[in-house]
């Protein structure tokens, strides 16, 4: 057939990753002609790269959102120029792709008698969760990002009047409702005939979008061609109201062991534009590597142990750490020269190890041993001997050292599938330990960015890493200075720009790292593995014991809006009979606070007053 392709493009920063280029590459030996239609703007470099693979580019104005882009296309070429043309492929750059040859796809199509026709399609919504679209449902409908228009139908008096009276949208929730969803069935209601390359018939019923939540199978038993971006960072509670969150690690692990698509594609511009923290909840970056088992004899890779000695208080109970770093690991001691020599007596006797007396902030240790050790080593660990006196009981901040050190330590063996983690995922840059939730750190991490949000973006802006932050999503965060790093100038170089204080430091190190094109994940040893899924379903099933009280229990989006929104389950009853441990909870969190803000007398003064007019005297 002779076809044109109208390609919508939009890229914040104006560049143009080479999963573009590819896409684009793999679609010309099937048209004639390719218009690549830009929302916004694009760099020059941006530009000559679409250049080299459109015969033409059109900017417009960043309104309208795809189907404002498609419009314009179609209107750019004229109905008299597409006249020539067998069909018209509307595609934007939300998938990747090809995972096959689109010859195989074009090749089945031309044998179907249809009006359009695109890759995949998502099936019936009832009712309709935003309450505007025409039909009261959303429904059934092919996804937007790929559809062919056969000329019969883009010429046809029909389709002409729709394209020319629609109006370009002007939020998302319009281009879904008077666009994507209802274009299917309105003019399949006048007797167009329609159909999707990918059959997910099976999937009717079990999944709305079989695309995302299906996606390893229609890419192997479908041949699907194509994988939205969407799945590698999509927000994780469409994960949770569908599945265990088992789609897109499943897709992603099928096409790396099977097809001959280049991954590097999908992280260059993952890791580039998208949340980091989003990225690694849906593709579950969490390595938990065996304590005591190890196939190769030793490490070939080129790495180091840098141990920092805040405070050497418990040097006893890091024994068996220095133990578990491999020979063929050089370890250097760095803090004070004479806490440095007796570790260096008490610990390391009979191994080479070297002294780098430092007495400056850990921000300052961190980036001169990046510098010193981007050329020397492939990889690095970080291990903090902290003061653990900070915050009383001091068995908190001491088990937190526990968890540290025993999840970047914890054996010979250990360390050894830690380096051959790295080698086996080469987009890996950072393995974090678990941040701490218990005791008095469970209130001290809070919402993940321990009241530092605003200074770790400032300090990102300041030393100009460009990466997609959110107060809603978490740093991934080597919080208490412990961490396994890739070393390389590009990483090393990014951290030199950053000097805070510690925790500042650390809450930054996981965005400094994507800036250089890599991921973060978080390290367990099978060993502490067992004690950390204790403690979280412990916490999570107390918690939903006190919730569910008040809220009730349903999904688990549902209860956090109810939560947000004040809904309490069963009147003002239910209201004024909130458990006692909720109600407990909620006193401690009063007192805590009154505790923080008031001068220590008058809030002693204060607790005396309550407790005489509740007819107590304070002991």
């Amino acid at each position: 057939m002779n076809r044109c392709a109208i390609f919508l493009y939009y890229d914040k920063e104006g560049k143009v990753d080479d999963y573009v280029t590819y896409l684009l590459e793999a679609l010309r030996p099937h048209v004639s002609n390719i218009l690549a239609v830009i929302n916004g703007t694009l760099t020059r470099e941006g530009t000559e790269c679409l250049e080299r693979v459109a015969d033409e580019v059109l900017f417009r104005e960043n309104a309208g959102f795809d189907v404002g882009g498609y419009r314009e296309g179609l209107f750019y070429y004229g109905f008299k120029e597409l006249k020539k043309y067998d069909e018209v492929i509307l595609l934007n750059y939300t998938f990747f792709g090809p995972l096959y040859p689109f010859s195989e796809m074009f090749d089945e199509m031309d044998t179907r008698d249809l009006d359009f026709w695109g890759i995949t399609r998502h099936y019936k919504v009832e009712p309709d969760p935003y309450g505007v679209n025409r039909y009261g449902y959303l429904p059934e409908h092919i996804q937007s990002h790929f559809l062919v228009l056969r000329n019969r139908f883009f010429m046809s008096d029909d389709y002409k009047e729709f394209i020319f009276n629609l109006k370009n949208p002007t939020s998302y929730v319009e281009s879904i409702c008077e666009y994507e969803t209802i274009f299917t069935k309105y003019f399949e209601d006048l007797g167009y005939k329609w159909d999707t390359y990918v059959n997910t018939d099976e999937y009717e019923g079990y999944a709305f979008c079989p695309i995302m939540f299906y996606l390893k199978d229609i890419i192997e038993k479908q041949r699907c061609p194509i994988v939205k971006r969407r799945s590698f960072f999509t927000d994780y509670q469409d994960f949770m109201l569908n599945t265990v969150g088992e789609s897109s690690i499943d897709a992603y692990e099928y096409i790396c062991e099977n097809l001959d698509y280049d991954t590097n594609l999908i992280w260059d511009n993952i890791l580039r534009l998208e949340n980091l923290t989003e990225i690694a909840r849906v593709m579950h970056f969490n390595y938990i590597l065996p304590t005591y088992a190890w196939e190769r004899p030793q490490i070939e890779k080129k790495a180091a142990v840098f141990v920092l000695l805040e405070s050497i208080l418990h040097k006893s109970q890091y024994h068996r750490y220095f133990q578990a770093i491999p020979e063929e690991l050089k370890v250097y001691l760095v803090g004070k020269r004479q806490d440095c020599l007796t570790i260096q007596q008490e610990y390391f006797q009979g191994r080479s190890t070297e002294v780098m007396e430092f007495k400056g902030s850990y921000p300052e240790k961190v980036s001169c041993i990046l510098e010193a050790a981007k050329e020397k080593y492939d990889y690095i660990c970080i291990a903090n001997m902290r003061n653990v006196e900070n915050i009383e009981p001091y068995s908190n901040e001491l088990s937190w050292q526990y968890s540290d050190w025993e999840n970047i330590l914890g054996s010979r063996e250990m360390v050894g599938n830690i380096v051959e983690t790295f080698e086996k995922n080469q987009r890996l840059g950072l393995l974090i330990p678990p941040v701490p939730g218990y005791g008095e750190l469970f209130a001290v991490m809070e919402d993940g960015w321990m009241g530092c949000y605003e200074k770790v973006q400032e300090s990102l802006e300041r030393a100009g890493i460009s990466v997609n932050i959110k107060r809603e999503d978490e740093a991934l965060a080597p919080v208490g200075g412990s961490f396994w790093l890739r070393a390389g100038s590009d990483v090393a170089e990014a951290l030199g720009k950053v000097q805070e204080d510690m925790r500042t430091f650390c809450l930054t190190i996981p965005f400094a790292v994507q800036s250089a094109g890599y991921y973060t994940g978080t390290l367990y040893s099978d060993k502490y593995a067992a004690i950390e899924i204790t403690n979280q379903d412990y916490m999570l099933r107390e918690t939903n014991k006190a919730v569910f009280e008040t809220y009730g229990p349903t999904y688990h989006t549902h209860v956090l809006d109810r939560i947000r929104n004040g809904e309490v389950i069963g009147g003002p009853e239910a209201a004024q009979n909130i458990s006692p441990m909720a109600s407990k909870a909620y006193k401690a969190a009063i007192k805590k606070a009154l505790k923080k803000c008031m001068p220590g007398k008058s809030y002693l003064f204060g607790k005396k007053v309550y407790f005489k007019i509740r007819g107590r005297e304070l002991e």
